[in-house]
C-alpha cells in the first residue's frame, strides 16, 4: 500500500490506538472497582489488584474495538475535509474507493485481532483471573489472620488474633458455635498456621478450651500444650471442570461436558457464536462511518448530519446484535441471525459506496481547481 492509500492508513491508525486507549481506560475503571473491595477485604496489595484488572481487560476488547475504529475514522475523515484534504482528492480525480478501501484494510485488520482476544486472550484472562481470585478468598492465612479484629470466615465461626509475626500468631480466640449443641472457646498464647498431607491446620500452644458440658450445665476448661484445629473443612478446591462460559475456549463451548443441562449448553452455544460473530461488527461500523463522510455528494457546510446519522446508524446496527445472542440462549435455531444482521449492514454499506454519487462533486472541484491562479 503506497500512495494516497498508505496517507489514509495512518491518519486513522494513530486515532484507532488513541480511541482505543481512552475507551479501554474508562471501561477498565468501572470494571476495576468491582475487584477493589475484594484486594481490600483480602489485604492483597497494589500489584495484585492492577494484574487482576488487567486480565479483565481481553473480554472488553471485541467491545471496545468497533466503536474505537468508527470514531477513528470519523474523527480522520472529517479532519482530512475540515483541511480541504479530501478536495484535493476528489480533484486529483481519485474515486471514494482511495479513501475507503484504506478504511476497509484497517477494518479486516482490527477484525483480525478482535478474533485473538475473543477466541484466545478472553478466556485465557478471565481463567486466570477467576483461578487468582478463588485461590485469595481461599486464602487461610488471610481468612482467619487479621491481626487485632474478629474475623468470621464460615457463619457460627469468630477467630481473634491479637498480633502476627511472620509466620507466628499470638493471642488466639477461636469461638466454634457452628454447632449449638457442642459450643466452645479456644485460647491460646500463640500458634501457627501450617499445612500437612492431612489439609491444612491451626497448632495452638499453651492454651485451653472450654465448652459447657452436655451443651448446657457447668463450664468445663480442658488446658492443653499443643492442640491442632482441623480447618481442612475450609480448605475449598476450585473445580477447574465447571468453569463459567466466559472462561472457556470456543472448543469447550461448543462441545461441553455431557452432563450439563440443555439451558446451560444453549448458553454455551450462544456465547460460542457471540465470539465468531461480534469481530464483524469492525467491519459494520467503519463502513458506516466512511459511507457518511464520503458516500454522498460534497456538502461545504460540513457533515454534522451526516455524523449524527452515522451515530444513530451505530446503535441501529449494534444494539440488535447484542439481542440476538439471548434470542439463541433460548432458540439455537436462530442463530443464523447472529451472522446475517451484520452480513446485511455490510452488504448494503459497500452497495452505497459504490453508486457513482461523486461526478458532481468533482466537476465542482476540478472547477473550483482550475479558477483558482486567476483570482
Amino acid at each position: 500500500m503506497s500512495g494516497i492509500p498508505a496517507y489514509i492508513f495512518r491518519q486513522i491508525g494513530g486515532p484507532l490506538l488513541f480511541f482505543t486507549f481512552v475507551l479501554t481506560g474508562v471501561v477498565w475503571l468501572s470494571q476495576s472497582l468491582r475487584m477493589l473491595d475484594l484486594v481490600i477485604n483480602q489485604s492483597q496489595s497494589a500489584a495484585t489488584y492492577i494484574y487482576l484488572t488487567l486480565l479483565a481487560l481481553p473480554s472488553l476488547m471485541a467491545l471496545i474495538l468497533p466503536f474505537a475504529l468508527f470514531c477513528a475514522v470519523l474523527y480522520a475523515l472529517n479532519r482530512l475535509y475540515v483541511e480541504s484534504e479530501l478536495v484535493v482528492i476528489w480533484a486529483a480525480g481519485f474515486s471514494r474507493w482511495a479513501v475507503a478501501g484504506p478504511v476497509i484494510a484497517i477494518a479486516i485488520a482490527t477484525t483480525g485481532v478482535a478474533y485473538a482476544f475473543n477466541l484466545y486472550f478472553m478466556p485465557a484472562g478471565m481463567r486466570e483471573m477467576k483461578d487468582r481470585v478463588f485461590e485469595i478468598r481461599a486464602d487461610l492465612v488471610n481468612t482467619f489472620v487479621k491481626e487485632g479484629a474478629f474475623t468470621s470466615p464460615v457463619e457460627g465461626l469468630t477467630v481473634y488474633v491479637g498480633e502476627r509475626n511472620g509466620g507466628e500468631i499470638r493471642g488466639i480466640l477461636v469461638h466454634d458455635a457452628r454447632n449449638p449443641k457442642s459450643i466452645a472457646t479456644y485460647m491460646a498464647q500463640r500458634g501457627t498456621l501450617a499445612q500437612t498431607p492431612q489439609g491444612p491446620r491451626l497448632i495452638m500452644d499453651n492454651g485451653n478450651v472450654q465448652w459447657l458440658e452436655g451443651g448446657e450445665g457447668r463450664l468445663k476448661i480442658l488446658n492443653f500444650e499443643k492442640y491442632t484445629f482441623d480447618l481442612g473443612q475450609f480448605d475449598k478446591q476450585r473445580d477447574t471442570t465447571n468453569r463459567e462460559a466466559s472462561e472457556r475456549y470456543l472448543n469447550e463451548l461448543l462441545h461441553p461436558e455431557p452432563n450439563l443441562t440443555q439451558s446451560q449448553r444453549n448458553k454455551f452455544f450462544g456465547e460460542a457464536h457471540n465470539r465468531l460473530s461480534a469481530p464483524l461488527y469492525c467491519l459494520v461500523l467503519a463502513l458506516i462511518a466512511v459511507t457518511a463522510l464520503v458516500g454522498g455528494n460534497f456538502n461545504r457546510r460540513g457533515y454534522g448530519g451526516r455524523i449524527a446519522l452515522s451515530m444513530l446508524a451505530v446503535l441501529a446496527a449494534r444494539l440488535p446484535g447484542i439481542a440476538f445472542q439471548r434470542v439463541v440462549d433460548a432458540n439455537p435455531k436462530m442463530v443464523f441471525l447472529m451472522y446475517l444482521w451484520p452480513s446485511i449492514w455490510i452488504v448494503v454499506l459497500i452497495a452505497l459506496l459504490s453508486i457513482p454519487a461523486l461526478e458532481m462533486f468533482r466537476t465542482r472541484a476540478n472547477r473550483s481547481t482550475a479558477q483558482a491562479p486567476a483570482q
